[in-house]
């Protein structure tokens, strides 16, 4: 009997011992379930909000040129997408340069702390949650354009890009488009289905798909300006409908810029190759330098006799997100990118 008593006490035993190991199995996958499952989530949270932090502080860096502005917005965006968070660790080297002309980092790193509420009964409190983002920013070197190019030397005239407006002030400049400034071809219409290509002239761009680049903001896909000092070559058609240029109104674009003395083409008479610092070259291929952001407003373009007025207003200190950081000359037109 003694015997048969113990060995009843020891299986009493073992069902607690089950039992114990069962509610610690319990416990834990309840703390996967609910506390692994809650720092999931909130990593994704963290991982947006710095995404938002580097693309924000680079938007200022590129804007602003002030690194402290542009932490204090990776900062305050941090907070915004979840409370606790905090900014570690910020890097943004050249933030304050008074040119930009290459492509600069930012680089921002995130924590915030998340209570556990099964895991401590097993001895884990909390968990620090983090998530890193890097963004770039620069001049946009890639872009949507439009078919239609501006004279460098044009806008140098306008003191753009070297005089800056205040926030909210823009420059005004006055872009003008005589038939024969560029002689053959005419007006200065850009075929950016050849772009970047020095042997594609003569071409030709019809009205209708001028218009068509026009309405939907800009070329697609993105051209792309070489790295200083190669050159980027488009061809320039010969000629250019009313309709194209009263589409223009009312649309903020960006506009290849050319260097007209850098362009080539031939002579005439005698269609010897040269370039645009020659007084008989004949330009039908442009060298591309830069994409400068302007807006023409609703009634900006005129005609007077066969000489096209575009009012082009430039703010200098502009945004866009729809091109592509590269290296090219500051235009006021920049662009920001997270890099994966």
């Amino acid at each position: 009997m003694r015997v048969i008593r113990r060995l009843h006490d020891d299986e009493r035993g073992a069902v607690l011992a089950l039992y114990a190991l069962g509610f610690i199995a319990i416990v834990g996958m309840l703390a996967l379930t609910l506390d692994l499952g809650r720092a999931v989530a909130t990593k994704r949270d963290m991982v947006n909000g710095a995404d938002a932090a580097a693309l924000g502080a680079a938007q200022e860096c590129a804007i602003a040129r002030n690194p402290a502005s542009a932490q204090a917005v990776a900062e305050d965006l941090t907070a915004q997408n979840r409370d606790s968070a905090t900014v570690t660790s910020f890097s943004a080297p050249d933030c304050d340069g008074a040119t930009l002309t290459d492509i600069r980092t930012v680089t921002v790193h995130t924590q915030v702390p998340v209570d556990y509420v099964v895991a401590p009964i097993v001895g884990f409190d909390s968990v620090n949650v983090t998530a890193d983002a890097v963004a770039v920013y620069g001049p946009v070197a890639g872009a949507a354009a439009a078919p239609i190019s501006v004279n460098y030397e044009t806008l140098l005239g306008c003191q753009i890009p070297t005089t800056r407006p205040n926030p909210g002030e823009v420059v005004v400049c006055p872009l003008s488009y005589p038939k024969d400034e560029l002689q053959e071809p005419r007006w200065g219409i850009l075929d950016l289905s050849e772009w970047d290509d020095p042997d594609a002239a003569p071409c030709h761009v019809s009205a209708s798909e001028a218009r068509g680049i026009i309405v939907n903001g800009g070329y697609f896909p993105e051209v792309w300006i070489n790295p200083p000092p190669q050159p980027t070559w488009d061809c320039l058609d010969n000629g250019l409908s009313d309709s194209v240029w009263e589409e223009l109104e009312g649309r903020e674009l960006l506009f290849p810029v050319i260097d007209i003395d850098a362009s080539t083409g031939q002579t005439k008479p005698g269609g010897a190759d040269c370039t645009g610092v020659n007084p008989n070259c004949q330009i039908d291929t442009a060298n591309v330098i830069a994409f400068v952001l302007l807006y023409v407003p609703e009634g900006g373009v005129t005609k007077h006799g066969s000489t096209v007025f575009v009012e082009a207003h430039w703010a200098g200190s502009d945004l866009t997100t729809s091109g592509l950081p590269g290296p090219a000359p500051d235009f006021g037109a920049y662009a920001v990118r997270l890099v994966d």
